[in-house]
């Protein structure tokens, strides 16, 4: 980088590693000349989204030329009907990310506390810095359940709010509903709660524990999206439920038209389309269930997971196996970068034969090193 620019950017952005996704599959196909790819690392759902969706979208690109209803207007109500919440409670961004950031940015001034789990999703230390926080982990147990002590001992008199990643990425782990129970009553009142949800549609746990029902302690926000069960993931759109005021504030810096007419249009449909999300789940079920017997069945320790994806222990040979299967076409997630060891690798769970094809693949190089 030239010198000068560096000497004109902020100080603090030496603090912060760039967010860096999954491959995507034509770049590896291209990289490999590959015809196919099969790609298990980002958590996406690979029935694709609704048939309704689909028409929804078509119809949409004729109006690709006009700015889009900036508040979300029809979203929100479709949002509201479903949820029975306030419209006025809802906030939509650019996937559930941009929500995350907006709250923190409307909260959390320069030099504040971010409190949230280590292992969680990267972005959240990215925030913390981009806005000048302070991020502070409370770690996970070693079977990478939730330790509640752990958050709650992290908050001190300069944390302005706590973040839960519920399911957790990458591990898959969840809150129960005795747990954030317990969280929010010991939880000081002048400290704000974030859930970040993502996941939450895919907890197939009855003792799942949504933050929703805590949404009138007035400090407390939801986030969501509509990049997984839903199958939206390339167009960038999520929301937040929280207070009315909370939502009021967060629209003050909320950038105009956020998201495209085509995303708003898409996700309605989404919501629409009860039937589908419900095959979502139960692939999700059925293609979790038997990915979990594979790896018991080939000695491979892996975490229960209530997300679309499952934490495995590949051993020492772990980068090896990934970029093996890399060369059979089939894209798996190593999560290094996430703080764990490189044995840990994530796999998405996706459909029964990609399942299979994964399995067999891994059946395969497995055998030849235990040899």
């Amino acid at each position: 980088m030239d010198d000068r620019v560096r000497k004109l950017a902020r100080a603090d952005l030496d603090q912060i590693a760039p967010y860096v996704p999954g491959k995507p599959m034509q770049e590896v196909q291209r990289e490999l000349g590959l015809e196919a790819v099969i790609k298990m690392a980002s958590n996406e759902n690979p029935l694709g989204p609704s048939p309704k969706v689909r028409a929804a979208i078509r119809g949409a690109v004729r109006e690709v030329s006009r700015y889009p209803e900036g508040s979300a207007y029809y979203l929100k109500k479709e949002l509201s009907r479903t949820l029975r919440v306030p419209e006025e409670a809802l906030v939509v961004g650019s996937g559930s990310s941009e929500v995350i950031f907006l709250f923190l940015q409307t909260f959390v001034s320069p030099g504040e506390e971010i409190v949230f789990p280590h292992p969680s999703f990267l972005i959240y230390k990215i925030l913390a810095h981009t806005i000048g926080a302070r991020p502070v982990t409370a770690p996970l147990n070693d079977d990478f359940s939730y330790r509640m002590e752990h958050l709650l001992s992290a908050v001190t008199q300069r944390t302005k709010a706590v973040i839960l990643c519920n399911p957790n990425n990458p591990t898959g782990t969840f809150v129960s509903r005795a747990q954030i129970a317990w969280f929010i009553q010991r939880l000081p009142e002048n400290v704000l709660l974030l859930s970040d949800e993502a996941y939450a549609e895919y907890a197939e746990s009855p003792d799942f524990g949504t933050a929703l029902p805590y949404l009138g302690r007035g400090t407390v926000l939801v986030a969501r999206t509509f990049s997984k069960i839903y199958a939206l993931a390339g167009l960038r759109i999520g929301y937040g439920i929280t207070s009315p005021e909370i939502a009021a504030l967060m629209e003050k810096i909320r950038p105009p038209f956020n998201t495209t007419g085509i995303a708003q249009v898409a996700a309605v449909a989404a919501l629409q389309d009860a039937a589908h999300v419900r095959r979502s789940y139960e692939t999700n079920l059925r293609g979790k269930r038997y990915l979990c017997a594979a790896f018991a069945r080939l000695g491979v320790p892996f975490v229960r997971s209530e997300a679309n994806f499952i934490l495995c222990d590949l051993g020492p040979d772990a980068p090896l196996i990934v970029r093996e299967l890399e060369l059979r076409g089939i894209l798996v997630r190593p999560v290094g970068a996430f703080g764990l060891p490189p044995q840990y690798v994530r796999v998405t769970i996706g459909t029964m034969r990609e399942n299979r094809a994964f399995v067999s693949a891994l059946t395969e190089l497995l055998a030849g090193r235990r040899r």
